[in-house]
């Protein structure tokens, strides 16, 4: 999984229109699956709750495939309630087999990254990352992602970027349709997300066409294989 496993949850880029998306308190879990493996391999916990002045978002991943690989993720991260949902700080705390990294970011000022992140296989590093544009975190930019107005005829992604370790990384909508989505029996209505790096699809996502924006499915590009997560 590494770092494009680390986009799981995935997500983004676009311009925010805040007032399309419902918030709230609300708790989310998935079974997740590989497509080289039969079988769910792990699950993962969502939750969002209102914070007073701010929006706390939390996940926890679990997965294990025999005894070939285990991943254990923590992600804890606080979002200003301002019209666009500026990053206050985050923390990531990841297991994988026998190695595991620990990371503390603070944004001082858009665009600006005070970091502090340990690794079992290098020495810690406090550095700030500067990049020209809006930088999330994994949490930050799922959450992005629901927020945003599909009924627009365009979306401007503008410079955004997923922070990932010490690393921001440009994402991008390359598209969005919306459907009819088959779920527990009812056919329901839904807007599918692609999102690409680098040229290529990096996500895949279903949201429900509501003003909950509930993330029904994800497919993920790995460099082996395919991960993917459905609502439980």
């Amino acid at each position: 999984m590494k770092r494009n496993a680390t986009l799981l949850f995935l997500l983004l880029a676009a311009s925010l229109q805040a007032q399309s998306f419902s918030f709230g308190n609300e708790t989310l879990s998935y079974s997740i699956r590989h497509n080289l493996f039969p079988g769910t391999i792990g699950s993962m916990r969502y939750q969002t709750r209102d914070a007073g002045d701010c929006w706390q978002v939390d996940a926890t991943l679990e997965a294990a495939v025999g005894n070939i690989y285990t991943l254990d993720c923590q992600y804890g991260t606080v979002l200003q309630k301002d019209a666009a949902l500026t990053p206050v700080s985050a923390t990531r705390s990841q297991v994988e087999k026998k190695y595991w990294a620990k990371g503390k970011y603070d944004w001082s000022a858009p665009g600006t990254v005070h970091l502090d992140v340990t690794k079992s296989t290098r020495p810690p590093r406090d550095e700030t990352l500067s990049w020209p544009g809006t930088v999330r975190d994994l949490l930050g930019m799922l959450w992005w992602l629901r927020t945003l107005d599909y009924d627009q005829p365009q979306l401007d992604p503008g410079p955004n970027a997923l922070l990932l370790d010490h690393d921001a990384l440009p994402v991008v909508i390359a598209s969005w349709q919306k459907k009819s989505f088959s779920f527990k029996g009812q056919q329901i209505p839904v807007v599918e997300v692609v999102v690409k790096q680098d040229g290529k699809e990096a996500l895949r996502m279903t949201l429900t066409d509501d003003s909950r924006r509930k993330p029904l499915r994800f497919s993920l590009s790995l460099p082996l294989g395919t991960i993917k997560g459905s609502l439980q």
